[in-house]
């Protein structure tokens, strides 16, 4: 299931199913088979859960979708799935609420203490953005602050670590399998293999620096990277962990006048999807060798994400 998120309706674009009209889709958190993770037992699509209008979370079932929770304020940003089923959502501000399966919210308090927390600066509004969470095989939890660096917590949300400085920019952090994850950052394309300990760091293949979207398949990343903040010229690049990016072509336009931002891509067993501003969807299904148009027309696309 390939789900889509636009700022109009929410969809299973294989399935040619929408699930929701009129609903802003902020964010779509996919579940695991692999052992705790959201996990359900394999065999079907992995649990899926919407953040609607910034404020409304529900459950993706076959054709329905079951509300679990509105949040206090409806000033949602991000959200990914933790261990049992537990979702971990990013606030306007930099914020931090836990949300339990049956839909118990819990304020995560610890990460509002945070060293440094009061000289993070946002230039794009008047607050930090808890832009992208990621969640590990291991329920490590990943949050990554606009612009006040990435954190790790590897006790549930009760004490968290700088594992990136707020000074390389982090727009969108993904795991990957083990300790590997990986982030698109203002200073380029970075991942790590020790669940962020160490980090490589590298623009070689780029076209420019500014890195913006990151998604990962086994040891390839998917990369998003452009001129700037404002740009002209969005692309799309690929890579094996350790190799120099190189473009995606094969049926991707050479350039995209926008950047392709947080969100926008998600990839799985050679499977891989890019959603645009524009309200395109393409589609690879060779690694991002070859690309076709997948949907048109729609509204702005705020997500894409594979459910099995």
């Amino acid at each position: 299931m390939l789900i889509i998120g636009t700022r109009a309706h929410l969809e299973d674009l294989d399935r040619s199913y929408t699930y929701a009209r009129d609903v802003s889709v902020t964010a779509v958190a996919v579940g695991s088979f692999s052992g705790g993770v959201g996990s359900l037992m394999p065999g079907g699509p992995r649990p899926t859960w919407s953040l609607l209008d910034k404020g409304r979370i529900v459950s993706l079932e076959q054709f329905d979708v079951t509300p679990i929770v509105s949040l206090p304020t409806a000033t949602g940003q991000s959200m990914a799935a933790a261990a049992g089923g537990t979702l971990v959502v990013g606030l306007e501000g930099a914020h931090l609420l836990a949300v339990s399966p049956a839909g118990v919210v819990k304020e995560i308090t610890s990460f509002d203490a945070v060293e440094g927390r009061d000289a993070w600066k946002n230039p794009a509004g008047p607050t930090p953005d808890l832009r992208s969470i990621a969640v590990s095989d291991s329920d490590a939890w990943y949050a990554n602050v606009h612009v006040g660096g990435l954190w790790r917590s590897d006790d549930q949300g009760q004490s968290w670590q700088n594992i990136v400085a707020p000074e390389s920019d982090v727009h969108e952090v993904v795991t990957g399998s083990g300790s590997t994850l990986a982030a698109a950052a203002a200073i380029g394309f970075g991942w790590s293999t020790d669940a962020g300990e160490t980090w490589t760091w590298t623009t070689e293949g780029l076209h420019d620096s500014y890195a913006r979207a990151v998604a990962l398949d086994g040891d390839t990343a998917f990369v998003t990277a452009s001129t700037g903040p404002t740009t002209t010229d969005g692309r799309l690049f690929r890579c094996r962990l350790g190799e120099p990016l190189e473009q995606c072509s094969g049926g991707l336009p050479d350039s995209f006048p926008f950047n392709l931002d947080t969100g926008s891509i998600a990839a799985s067993g050679g499977h891989v999807a890019l959603g645009t501003h524009r309200g395109s969807v393409f589609r690879s299904r060779d690694s991002g060798t070859t690309w076709e148009l997948a949907a048109q027309g729609l509204r702005p696309v705020n997500v894409v994400r594979f459910s099995s």
